[in-house]
C-alpha cells in the first residue's frame, strides 16, 4: 500500500521535479521503514511505486543491476526514452516469467499488482529540453507493461497522484484541490503543496496503509538528481532518510526538510565563534580555524562533510566540559 506523488515545482523563476512517497510496507504485517523511491543509474531519473512489494522490488532491483551493466543506457549520449522502453520491456520479459501455482488464480491479476512513476529531465525533448513523467502498468491486452505519458497535457501547473488502494488516490486529489480553493491559491505556480498533502495522510492514523516518513527526490536541469532526508514526524522529530531513523550523529550527509514547513533546515552551526584557539580546539584546531573566517564567522558553502564534523568536534567539547563541571563540583 502506498501514496506517491510526482510534480513540476515552480519556484525562484525556476523549475524542478519532484518524486516523493510515504514509507510503509504492508502486507500481513506493517514495516515504516521500506524504501519505495529509486534513482536508476542514469542520474537524471526517478521512479517509484505503488501496489505489491513482493511484485515491485523484484523488478526494480533487476532494473537497477541491468542497468549498471548497460554502458549504453548510462552514458550521456541515451535519452529519458530509451531508459523508459528498456524499462518497460525489461520488467514485461520479467512478469511473463511468473508461475502461478495456485489453481485457477488469474495469472493477469498477479501479474498487475504493481503501478509505476518514472520520470526525468529529456535533454533531447523541445527547444532546450523538459521534465517528462509517465505511468506504467500492465495491460492484459498486450500482456505487458505499457506507459502513458502524464505530462504531455497542455496544462501549465503539472501533479500526479498514484495510490494503492486506488480510493487513496482520489482522497489526495481532493485534499489538494481544497488546500487550492481554501488558500486561494488556485492560479499560483506549485510549490511545496502536493509535499504537505502527503505528509498529512501519511500522519494521519486514519490511512494505516500510509505511514512513515517521507521519501523526498528532485530532478534538475542540470541533468542531475537529489535525494533529500527529513525530520519526522515533525520538526523536533528524528533524521530521517529513505524511511529509516537516524540520530544526529549518524544521520547521511544530505539536506533536509523541516516537515512543518517544508523549508530546508538551516546550518545548526553558530554563525560566529569568539575564540578559536589551541587550547580549546586541541588537535581539531586547524580544521575548526579553517572552516571560519578571521572575524570568527562561519564561512559560506562549507561541504556537508566538513559541517558534520564540526558538529562531532562540538559536541566532543561539550562532554569534556561537563565531565570537568561534575569532577570539579565532587571536589567541593
Amino acid at each position: 500500500m502506498t501514496l506517491c506523488v510526482a510534480y513540476i515545482r515552480q519556484a525562484h523563476e525556476t523549475e524542478e521535479l519532484v518524486f516523493a512517497t510515504d514509507s510503509c510496507l504492508t502486507g500481513g504485517e506493517k514495516w515504516k521503514h521500506g524504501i519505495k523511491l529509486f534513482r536508476v543509474p542514469k542520474k537524471n531519473c526517478l521512479l517509484c511505486f505503488a501496489g505489491s512489494t513482493a511484485r515491485a522490488y523484484p523488478l526494480v532491483l533487476n532494473l537497477v543491476s541491468s542497468i549498471h551493466l548497460d554502458k549504453y543506457l548510462q552514458s550521456p549520449e541515451s535519452s529519458l526514452q530509451d531508459v523508459l522502453e528498456y524499462l518497460s520491456s525489461l520488467f514485461t520479459d520479467l512478469i511473463t516469467k511468473i508461475i502461478s501455482e495456485i489453481p485457477e488464480e488469474d495469472i493477469h491479476e498477479l501479474r498487475s499488482g504493481v503501478q509505476f512513476l518514472f520520470g526525468g529531465w529529456d535533454w533531447g525533448n523541445g527547444r532546450s529540453g523538459t521534465f517528462r513523467v509517465w505511468k506504467l502498468y500492465y495491460s492484459k491486452d498486450i500482456e505487458g507493461f505499457i506507459f502513458d505519458e502524464l505530462t504531455n497535457n497542455g496544462k501549465k501547473r503539472f501533479y500526479t497522484f498514484l495510490g494503492d488502494p486506488e480510493e487513496i488516490e482520489g482522497t489526495a486529489k481532493e485534499m489538494y484541490k481544497k488546500m487550492l480553493y481554501d488558500e486561494d491559491i488556485q492560479d499560483d505556480p506549485i510549490d511545496m503543496e502536493p509535499l504537505k498533502i502527503l505528509r498529512d495522510i501519511s500522519l494521519n492514523d486514519d490511512y494505516r496503509e500510509i505511514d512513515g516518513s517521507l521519501q523526498i527526490g528532485k530532478v534538475y536541469k542540470s541533468n542531475t538528481s537529489e535525494f533529500f532526508g527529513i525530520y519526522w514526524p515533525s520538526s523536533k522529530g528524528k533524521p530521517c532518510f529513505q524511511g529509516r531513523e537516524y540520530n544526529e550523529l549518524n544521520k547521511p550527509l544530505v539536506r533536509y526538510f523541516d516537515p512543518d514547513n517544508f523549508e530546508i533546515f538551516e546550518s545548526d552551526l553558530p554563525d560566529k565563534l569568539n575564540q578559536i584557539t589551541e587550547e580549546i580546539y586541541g588537535n581539531d584546531f586547524e580544521f575548526v580555524r579553517d572552516c571560519y573566517e578571521e572575524t570568527g564567522h562561519l564561512k559560506a558553502g562549507l561541504p556537508e562533510k566538513s559541517k558534520h564534523t564540526l558538529r562531532l568536534i562540538f559536541k566532543d567539547i561539550a562532554y569534556r566540559m561537563f565531565i570537568s563541571l561534575q569532577k570539579q563540583e565532587e571536589t567541593y
